[in-house]
């Protein structure tokens, strides 16, 4: 009777939604708009696109650049605290606020200026001591920025090594950061300005790409992982994970998504447990999507061919993917790229494609966002490197 259950399970899983479909949905194009030169995060606050860029001035700061609809220029707001930043990630909270995680350099201590009497100086003038070396950046770092380009807050967690930020996300209680640091994954909960306890979760096997924080607290992260974890041993090469990890950091609940010969991985999910990312088999390269529920069972399911990067989105009652896809996809018509190109695929509650978009010279998916006024707007690369934005609506 398990194995029967089992192989049920399993065939649920890996039906297409799309293969239900009552007919194959066309093509259509979306609009492409120039991005601030630099940008390398993107988010949405009312009707500003909100772009993260890193400047190299007489140090490296953090650039914060809002535009409005018509694509102008609003505000930048340019983060300089006298030594070396680096904004790794961006996000905004409910209220439109901008928040903008990475790390930042400790000061040197102030040294004053000696007065030196002498044949060389002879009226004391104060000489300037050398500049030393920056010292390494190890001071894991959040900015808050208003709507209006106000830095509100700057706050600071000092660490034995330099910390890589890969993910954050905020609501109205607080900010949730994962990364890694000395290639230890960490996550690490930030409430009032006031940084809680640094959990590590694993070892360098194990990959923490995202992270969603919930109302009451918890927080649900979304990655990889090589190694067992909570109990759960690695059934593939490499698999999926998602897990959920209380107020006083520890894993309550695991979830492993393997496939045999495989390494998978989720690289992107949010609040809705929307999730999606690669399926590599040999040399078959696919993107998995999952709807999950709050306690982690898979309601839809489906892969796709893919080039592998992917980023999901929630919103205004439906599930966004946005992928590099390479060749076509069954219940899309008139889809049959001959290279990877961006396509961002519409689902309704129960899997159902309701909508694909093309956008033409875009092929690595960076993020999505969504606003009432703006709609889904999201940032991609093409294959020179070069990042736009992009819209689901056609001008």
């Amino acid at each position: 009777m398990k194995r029967l259950f089992a192989a049920l399970a399993v065939t649920a899983l890996t039906i297409s939604p799309a293969a239900a479909a009552p007919r194959a949905i066309p093509i259509q194009l979306g609009s492409i708009f120039t991005a601030p030169i630099g940008s390398e995060g993107f988010t949405i606050s009312g009707k500003s696109a909100i772009y993260l860029q890193n400047a190299n001035n007489k140090s490296a700061d953090v650039v914060v650049t809002a535009t409005d609809l018509s694509g102008q220029q609003s505000w930048q707001r340019v983060i300089d605290g006298g030594f070396d930043e680096v904004g790794s990630a961006i996000t905004t909270d409910p209220l439109g606020n901008i928040w903008i995680a990475g790390a930042s350099a400790i000061a040197p201590p102030s040294e004053t200026p000696t007065s030196v009497a002498g044949i060389d100086n002879p009226d004391g003038v104060a000489i300037d001591a050398p500049a030393k070396l920056r010292p390494d950046m190890n001071q894991l770092t959040l900015w808050k920025v208003s709507p209006a380009g106000e830095l509100i807050g700057t706050y600071i967690s000092a660490q034995k090594s330099v910390p890589i930020v890969n993910a954050m996300s905020a609501n109205n209680s607080g900010v949730a950061i994962v990364g890694n640091i000395a290639g230890t994954p960490f996550l690490v909960n930030v409430v009032a300005g006031v940084f809680g306890k640094v959990v590590t979760i694993g070892t360098a096997k194990t990959e923490l790409n995202a992270v969603a924080r919930n109302s009451d607290g918890t927080t649900t992260i979304f990655g990889s992982s090589a190694e067992s974890l909570a109990g759960k041993k690695l059934a593939g090469i490499r698999d999926g994970i998602l897990m959920k990890v209380s107020k006083t950091g520890a894993v309550t609940s695991l979830v492993r998504s393997s496939a045999n010969k495989a390494s998978r991985s989720w690289v992107s999910g949010d609040a809705g447990n929307f999730v999606s990312g690669p399926v590599i088999t040999g040399k078959v390269i696919e993107t998995a999507v999952t709807k999950f529920t709050p306690a982690f069972a898979p309601t839809w399911t489906m892969r796709l061919p893919s080039n592998g990067p992917s980023t999901t989105l929630t919103a205004n009652g439906n599930f966004y993917l946005a992928l590099a896809s390479k060749s076509a996809i069954a219940g899309i018509s008139g889809w049959k790229p001959t290279t990877p190109s961006l396509l961002v695929i519409t689902f309704d509650s129960k899997g159902v494609m309701k909508a694909a978009t093309a956008l033409p010279g875009l092929v690595t998916p960076i993020s999505l966002a969504y606003s009432p006024i703006r709609g889904v707007t999201g940032m991609a690369s093409s294959a020179d490197g070069t990042v736009s934005i992009f819209t689901l609506v056609s001008r």
